[in-house]
């Protein structure tokens, strides 16, 4: 078994994956699985790095690489239900995967709802 420690106010800070509030508010999102809402925020996480590193369409999208594989590493899940995550996530609206090819990642952009409430960060700018 693994040496776990107690979390105290001595304890260091944890490194996590925010988990957006409106996939457990939404009454539209309820009937995706927990997979799903997981990939979603690991994706959310994905798609800062991607802005830190200019993915960027000209119109201000971000665009993010997370293939299957990796879906299938971070979630200890198979192939076939790596897949049916994505799908889940797309048939909801949440993600849409452009395809580019023979070998190559989709691409990824992420989609949120018009009326979840958001962070916007200091200096950021509202394109919305």
């Amino acid at each position: 078994m693994k040496n776990l420690c107690k979390f105290t106010v001595k304890s260091p800070a944890a490194s996590y994956i925010p988990l957006p509030r409106f996939l457990l508010l939404d009454e539209e999102l309820q009937g995706i699985s927990n997979d799903a809402k997981v990939l979603y925020a690991l994706l959310l996480d994905r798609a800062s790095i991607s802005r830190q590193n200019g993915y960027i369409d000209p119109d201000g999208t971000i665009r993010l690489y997370f293939t299957v594989e990796q879906v299938q590493k971070k979630l200890h899940r198979s192939r076939q239900c790596a897949t049916r995550i994505f799908r889940e996530l797309e048939y909801s609206g949440l993600i849409i995967r452009k395809k580019q090819g023979l070998g190559k990642p989709a691409v990824i952009t992420l989609n949120y709802p018009a009326d979840a409430r958001l962070i916007m960060k200091e200096g950021d700018v509202d394109v919305g």
